[in-house]
């Protein structure tokens, strides 16, 4: 399945706020060394500075991840600017996908080679070995044992904590991950998609189906049938291009008529029903995924994510 990153929004953060939560419970109940609670502050911080990122598969999030710099606090004196740190890895517990980590450090290490950095780095619980053989795994070295200072400047749930440091060296390797992690999907700027094969696999009228991203931009996928409720979205413009069928963006003041070929694009903060006077299929383009109930779609009508 291919994965889409890009950053996150602040639309997103209650589902973000759910994985942190859905992962604590997750150890818990396998007795795990993890989280015992999460920092919704910071969270919004690390949005705020285009620093938190969402993965993408099948049109929902399947992971978040958060990148730095630079990171004195923990690094310390090893901190000399050339590297690039991955912090709060969270895979969504009911759509685990197989080797996302692998996606992850694929897009990282693409990075980092674009900003000519050296390594990259991640800490994680030192009593948890399990975890720390699996990023060993993926070529990362154990570096040392440090038990974080009590500041403001962590996460609530980074304080006092002991932590194990590991680094991967870019230096003359690493185009991709290690070779046991070939053939994963990755992240693939230049990989041609056809719109008609993927409206094909689309079986839901109103859900979005992820297919690229461009410049922070998704460009999702739907098909509609019928009319579903006013709406508006206060954080992003959405753009519609038909490709069959007949579509009307209704406005407040005004019908707009979309034919094949047609594009129109609703500003943010406008109030708008599209009905589809039949089978019509159209592209989408926006900030985030828009089709759940809070979007348009019918409260009774429960949101129904396309696999990818």
């Amino acid at each position: 399945m291919n994965c889409i990153i890009t950053n996150a929004s602040v639309a997103d953060l209650e589902e973000i706020y759910l994985l942190f939560e859905e992962a604590i419970s997750f150890q818990k109940r396998n007795h795990y060394v993890g989280w015992h609670s999460y920092d919704k502050e910071f969270i919004q911080t690390d949005i705020q500075n285009k620093g938190l990122f969402k993965v993408m598969s099948g049109g929902r999030i399947t992971g978040i991840f958060s990148v730095c710099f630079s990171d004195s606090f923990i690094w310390r004196d090893m901190e000399t600017g050339e590297a690039l740190y991955l912090h709060r890895v969270v895979v969504n517990q009911q759509a685990r996908v197989e080797k996302l980590f692998g996606n992850v450090l694929n897009w990282a290490i693409k990075v980092a080679h674009e900003k000519q950095l050296k390594y990259i780095r991640i800490d994680t619980w030192a009593e948890n070995e399990k975890i720390i053989a699996y990023y060993k795994s993926y070529g990362f070295l154990f570096v040392e044992n440090y038990t974080t200072a009590n500041s403001s400047e962590l996460p609530a749930q980074h304080r006092n904590l002991d932590v194990a440091l590991l680094q991967l060296t870019l230096e003359g390797a690493a185009e991709e991950v290690p070779s046991r992690h070939q053939g994963l999907p990755v992240v693939k700027e230049l990989e041609k998609v056809n719109i008609k094969q993927e409206l094909a696999t689309i079986t839901n009228y109103w859900n979005q189906k992820v297919i690229g991203e461009a410049n922070g931009q998704l460009v999702k996928l739907a098909k509609g049938l019928g009319e579903i409720n006013w709406h508006k979205h206060d954080d992003q413009d959405e753009l519609f291009l038909l490709q069959t069928g007949h579509l009307t963006i209704q406005l407040r003041n005004q019908h707009i008529e979309l034919y094949v070929g047609d594009m129109f694009i609703v500003p943010k903060g406008t109030e708008h029903c599209p009905v589809s006077h039949g089978d019509s299929e159209f592209l989408i383009m926006g900030l985030n995924i828009t089709s759940n109930e809070a979007g348009g779609r019918p409260g009774n009508d429960p949101y129904l994510i396309e696999a990818g």
